[in-house]
């Protein structure tokens, strides 16, 4: 709890987000040495064991095990960050589309067919909105929270995020308190506006922060969607801290969904004073081709590369916070 409580105060907290549903865990390594090295201080995985293993060896590798903190993701049944996507082999095309627009490379072609590969999935169902034929469906892999957390405890996490994107405030209030009734340490709430207006949200966070003020919220302004690097990409994460800020919650503030290098400067610029941000599709996107080497770990040029693509991410993002 004290890795993490530093990190909030110094008010440089800068996450990699390697998805709330992403069970590869040799891309879940990569991903930690790179951005460990790098200079981020969080990284954000699923809540499973051999994944969180991962990600303490990417951290052991680039000797920052005592300066990293490990934030395990549970989610609630219709939030997409723990879907799922399935294609239906009869129906489907092979037109291809789907497997082109992939940025996880979960999808690929076997016998003239498509198959999504599950560990890979990370639900954001941009393979769903390129398919012409109707062919996949989306299927929500959900787990009680508490279930989840139960057996991962014990493995030396540093904090909890709860993505409560859901229209049922009876249902996120349930997931949240049974999270808070087995894990005392810091506690992260990732929640859009999606799914309902800005006075319930915020009645809503007042409810699940109570009084304690070692709460995340991390703002997460448009979902998976920080492909792009342009400010309107990430414009709702900044207007939706603003609300955040401007109701005077006593919380530690991330930008997250549609984060990307200007997100802490246009923050800045409309005098939103945040505590850190999550960077997730953006992040993985630049050092995608280094990751997906075959060689990576023998080869030094190659993760020197990654690593110095990182830093300029987390210099560019640090200068502004």
């Amino acid at each position: 709890m004290e890795k993490m409580k530093k990190i909030l105060n110094e008010r440089k907290c800068l996450k990699i987000v390697c998805g709330a549903g992403n069970e590869d865990t040799k891309e879940v390594e990569k991903l930690a040495y790179v951005y460990s090295c790098a200079g981020f201080n969080m990284i954000d995985v699923c809540a499973k064991k051999d994944v969180i293993d991962a990600a303490k060896s990417g951290i052991l590798k680039a000797g920052k095990e005592n300066e990293i903190a490990i934030c395990v993701s549970v989610g609630l049944c219709d939030d997409v960050h723990v879907s799922k996507t399935v294609i239906n082999g009869q129906k489907c095309t092979s037109c291809g589309k789907c497997a082109s627009i992939c940025a996880q490379n979960a999808i690929y072609n076997e016998d003239e067919k498509y198959i999504v590969d599950e560990r890979k999935c990370i639900g954001c169902l941009k393979c769903v909105q390129a398919c012409d034929c109707g062919s996949i469906i989306v299927e929500h892999k959900y787990k009680q929270p508490y279930t989840m957390l139960l057996p991962l405890i014990s493995e030396g996490i540093d904090c909890v995020e709860f993505h409560c994107a859901s229209e049922n405030e009876e249902m996120i209030l349930e997931g949240w308190n049974k999270i808070k009734s087995i894990y005392n340490g810091i506690l992260s709430i990732c929640i859009d506006r999606s799914k309902m207006g800005d006075e319930k949200i915020i009645s809503l966070l007042k409810q699940m922060i109570g009084d304690k003020d070692d709460i995340i919220i991390q703002a997460d302004g448009n979902p998976m969607t920080g492909g792009i690097d342009d400010y309107k990409s990430t414009l709702q994460t900044v207007a939706f801290a603003e609300l955040i800020k401007r109701n005077g919650l006593p919380v530690f503030v991330i930008l997250s969904g549609g984060t990307n290098s200007k997100s802490s400067k246009l923050a800045k610029e409309c005098s939103v004073n945040v505590e850190g941000v999550a960077l997730g599709s953006y992040a993985r996107k630049i050092v995608k081709d280094y990751i997906d080497s075959d060689d990576f770990w023998t080869n030094e040029n190659i993760q020197k590369t990654a690593i110095q693509i990182a830093e300029n991410l987390a210099q560019s993002i640090k200068t502004y916070l």
